[in-house]
């Protein structure tokens, strides 16, 4: 697109893509959104019923957990989850998954782990 628009010069696909090889260049055309992976796999917009009402800090060890899954990019354009437990009233984690794909399981592996 930057040929076109700024050099007036049109290629296909194919022709920058062998000269793209030719000269050992990398250039990432589409990158696939981890965020859709993430929704698919965990069914983030299913509704649950709101048990705590906000009220995080209870006072009693292992009462409220909060979980997370944090991405973290590596390599060659790889991507990595770390998926941690997290106990509210003394802020320490509990437990930590780290997986190279995104589903259900890391998260069910940590809670596992947990008790």
């Amino acid at each position: 697109m930057t040929l076109e628009k700024v050099f007036n010069i049109r290629y296909i696909r194919k022709k920058i893509q062998r000269i793209m090889r030719k000269y050992n260049t990398v250039y990432p055309i589409h990158k696939a959104n981890p965020y859709i992976k993430m929704t698919s796999a965990t069914k983030e917009h299913r509704v649950v019923p709101n048990l705590l009402n906000r009220n995080f800090k209870q006072g009693i060890p292992v009462k409220v957990l909060l979980a997370d899954i944090t991405y973290l990019p590596y390599g060659n354009n790889q991507m990595a989850y770390l998926s941690c437990i997290k106990d509210r009233s003394s802020n320490d984690i509990l437990v930590h998954y780290v997986s190279r794909h995104i589903t259900l399981d890391i998260c069910n592996n940590n809670y596992r782990g947990a008790y």
